[in-house]
């Protein structure tokens, strides 16, 4: 269905967004795209989609190149960016109308085609509102309708729960499983709980790179030696605390989860299991003089796994 080919994308010559890239994603398939900011998951996107070239490489949708035949492609595509570009002089139901009509579809499927988004995305109680009176949440819902109405069969998602709230996250997620059976889709998201409810396959990018592409159970698999540990240390520098645990070489990153007490803190350390690290750990903090408390050992899971991959140098 997808087929990416050695993908280049540069926009200057020090600048280079993505980085030979190659991957394909059959029809039906769910992938999650994962990696830091500015890793180039947007721009592999906009370049699937036609909306931008790539310097160098080729993309074929249904075996279709992107470059020679754009309009096809983009007939069969979704895209919901991260920022959706919408009028927010136009109603839900003018804006609607208004995207059937540029989409193509004939004036006896308009309606039942705009009445089919209205309850696929539970707008029925906002459809004579203007869409800048609607909440973050319902444009959202809008936007989602909007790159829905002419069916495709293709969806691609750009950060699509950016700037909303828990619950209006939860309801997002439940109407994305409504037709995940039904498309080819690729999510990009920062929040890992929704890759792992929604995604079969995840692609992590790093400084426009592939570091992983597999299914997420057999990437928790394959990093079965590695654990994390969280644990607390009463101290009274958190700074000092910090500096000092970076010294630690047998962990692979070391990150600070929160503030327990004015003078106890919260940390994680991502660790291979045969490493010295908790002896290392506990020598630290008795020559120190510190308090270790609360250990817990888990395997990683995507979370962790990602930030091993993934995460920025500090």
């Amino acid at each position: 269905m997808i087929n990416v080919k050695n993908l280049v994308k540069a926009y200057n010559i020090n600048d280079m967004a993505v980085k030979n890239v190659s991957f394909k994603i059959n029809k039906g398939e769910i992938v999650g795209l994962l990696g830091p900011n500015g890793a180039g998951k947007t721009t592999i996107m906009k370049i699937i989609t036609g909306f931008m070239n790539p310097t160098e490489g080729e993309v074929f949708v249904d075996e279709r190149n992107t470059l020679t035949e754009p309009l096809h492609i983009k007939k069969m595509i979704g895209y919901l960016p991260e920022d959706t570009p919408q009028y927010d002089d136009m109603t839900v139901y003018e804006y609607l109308k208004f995207t059937a009509e540029i989409r193509g579809i004939s004036i006896d499927k308009r309606i039942n085609a705009i009445e089919q988004m209205i309850q696929l995305a539970s707008l029925e109680d906002v459809i004579n509102k203007k869409i800048s009176q609607l909440s973050k949440g319902y444009q959202k819902r809008v936007g989602l309708a909007s790159v829905l109405i002419h069916d495709p069969e293709i969806l691609i998602l750009d950060e699509p729960t950016t700037g909303l709230d828990p619950n209006q996250v939860i309801t997002f997620r439940k109407m994305l499983r409504r037709f995940t059976e039904k498309k080819t889709i690729i999510l990009s998201t920062h929040i890992l709980s929704e890759i792992e409810a929604i995604c079969e396959r995840v692609i992590i990018i790093k400084r426009g790179e592939i570091v992983a592409d597999d299914t997420i159970e057999n990437l928790i698999k394959k990093h079965s030696d590695d654990e994390f540990f969280d644990f607390n240390i009463k101290a009274n520098n958190l700074l000092e605390v910090e500096k000092a645990l970076s010294q630690l070489k047998t962990s692979w990153k070391i990150e600070f989860i929160k503030k327990i007490t004015n003078d106890t803190f919260r940390f994680r350390a991502l660790v291979s299991k045969s490493s010295d690290f908790e002896a290392n750990l506990k020598d630290l903090v008795k020559n120190k003089n510190w308090e270790l408390s609360q250990i817990e050992k888990n395997s990683a899971n995507l979370e962790e796994i990602f930030l091993k991959l993934a995460g920025e140098e500090e």
